[in-house]
């Protein structure tokens, strides 16, 4: 496994980490998906196993959410004996039950009590990141909530703090209020923010996650079963397959769709959702390997998408 520094902060992440949202809920497309269920989530103990495997192959990162169903509970009985190998990130909504912003005295309660329950679940007195959830420009601008998540830092209940954002003008605002690191969307077909935020960010010492590698199974054989009215998406995706499978040796979509969000150095890690040990080596393995040359990054960046309401999963009506 390589490791890469975090932004400004003394934390060495594995190039490869771990999201579990898919180990706490029903969650994306798939020929195991009930509907507009999603897939459900693997038994605790077989969640547990691939956290375990993950660890034992050099992955020291783990992402959850308050929000990701039962991830931060499954997570905190897995690192229960691990907790000091490894880092841990999980993010805290500013919204209240009904999806209402909160603000003022309300919004510091609020990511207190949500805090509080994670560490709980967790079974940990501190997380290594704490991240506000899906933090819009409106958010940012209008609401204490950086400053709160400064208070959790100076207490020593979060080692560093940073914002979960979609688009790009929250990434810049967010860069501007001081976080320490970034959650973003990026992949072969939505690299929106590579030009405009990367570089922001590197130059501010802020570190950057990459999600959605995947783009929630969209660069996988998962693609196959994403319904009629997202069609333009699964070709998009099968042009990344042709892609793939015409390289020397040939690669799975999701091995391309991985070593691309790689090859870009300003990427601390690249999280990844996976459901078994099988999925977790494929990963490992495209991780291990060696490293794209300029020409191969050059023409899988051609097959970018600009149709946001394709990259965008939040629009797509899945779970």
């Amino acid at each position: 496994m390589r490791y890469r520094q975090l932004g400004k902060t003394d934390l060495r992440v594995s190039e490869l980490s771990l999201g579990t949202v898919a180990l706490g809920m029903p969650y994306g497309v798939g020929a195991e998906a009930h509907g507009a269920r999603g897939v459900p989530p693997p038994a605790d103990s077989e969640a547990i196993a691939l956290i375990h495997h993950a660890i034992d192959c050099g992955v020291n990162f783990f992402d959850t959410a308050r929000v990701y169903g039962r991830s931060e509970e499954v997570l905190g009985k897995a690192l229960r004996d691990r907790r000091h190998k490894v880092l841990v990130a999980t993010k805290v909504t500013c919204q209240d039950g009904d999806g209402v912003a909160l603000t003022g005295q309300e919004l510091a309660e609020h990511m207190v009590e949500s805090l509080h329950k994670s560490l709980r679940l967790l079974s940990t007195d501190y997380v290594d990141l704490l991240l506000l959830h899906s933090a819009s420009s409106d958010l940012l601008k209008n609401s204490d909530a950086i400053a709160e998540l400064k208070r959790f830092r100076a207490g020593g209940k979060a080692r560093y703090i940073g914002a979960s954002t979609y688009g790009t003008v929250a990434p810049s605002i967010a860069i501007a209020q001081g976080v320490d690191t970034l959650q973003v969307a990026f992949n072969i077909l939505d690299q929106r923010l590579a030009a405009e935020v990367f570089a922001c960010a590197q130059a501010a010492g802020v570190g950057i996650i990459a999600r959605s590698v995947f783009l929630k199974g969209a660069l996988s054989p998962r693609a196959e079963y994403l319904p009629a009215r997202l069609g333009a998406l699964k070709a998009q995706s099968r042009a990344v397959k042709r892609a793939a499978a015409a390289l020397s040796p040939p690669l799975t979509r999701e091995a391309a769709a991985l070593k691309f969000v790689l090859a870009h150095e300003s990427i601390a890690t690249a999280l990844v959702g996976v459901r078994d040990i099988v999925e977790l080596e494929a990963s490992l393995a495209a991780a291990r390997a060696p490293r794209w040359s300029d020409a191969i990054v050059e023409r899988f960046r051609r097959l970018r998408c600009d149709r946001a309401d394709l990259l965008d999963p939040s629009a797509w009506g899945l779970p």
